[in-house]
C-alpha cells in the first residue's frame, strides 16, 4: 500500500513538474527516488520484525516443551530472541532460562523457514543445553 502511495506521488509530481526548469526536475525526481527507496526500507523492517516475533514466539513456546520431553523442565519461560539474517533467509534464535533444579537452559538455532507457515512449529537445526552440556537436538521446534 505505502508503495502504491509512493509510486503515485512520484506520477503526481512527475506530471506536475513538466512546466520546471531541468535542475527542479532532477531535484523532485531525487527527492521522489528517496522517498520511495525509504517506503520500501521501512517494508522490509516491518517484514523482518514480524518474522522475528513470530520465530521468538514459536522458540519459546516449542523450547520449553523440548527440555521438558528432555527431562529438564523449566522454571518459568525461556526469554528468546531472533534475528533475521540475509533478507529474512536465515533466522537465528537464541533462548535462555533457568531449570526447576536452577540450572541454566540455553536453546540456540537457525531457521529458513518463514515463521508462519506453520504457527506450532519450526524447522531448523536447534540444540538445547544444560549447564553446558547438550540434552537435545531438533530439526523441528513443535508440531
Amino acid at each position: 500500500m505505502k508503495i502504491r502511495i509512493a509510486y503515485g506521488a512520484v506520477l503526481a509530481l512527475a506530471l506536475l513538474s513538466t512546466g520546471c526548469s531541468s535542475k527542479t526536475r532532477e531535484s523532485i525526481a531525487t527527492d521522489l527516488q528517496t522517498a520511495a527507496t525509504n517506503v520500501a526500507n521501512a517494508a522490509d523492517k516491518a517484514t523482518d520484525d514480524v518474522a522475528e516475533a513470530l520465530a521468538r514466539n514459536i522458540a519459546t513456546q516449542q523450547g520449553e516443551e523440548q527440555f521438558k520431553n528432555a527431562g529438564h523442565e523449566l522454571d518459568g519461560p525461556l526469554t528468546c530472541n531472533a534475528a533475521v539474517e540475509d533478507g529474512i533467509a536465515k533466522i537465528d534464535v537464541n533462548c535462555t532460562g533457568t531449570t526447576k533444579s536452577g540450572q541454566a537452559a540455553v536453546l540456540t538455532g537457525k531457521t529458513n523457514e518463514v515463521p508462519g507457515a506453520s504457527v506450532v512449529s519450526l524447522d531448523g537445526n536447534f540444540t538445547g543445553t544444560v549447564d553446558g552440556t547438550e540434552v537435545f537436538t531438533t530439526q523441528r521446534l513443535g508440531g
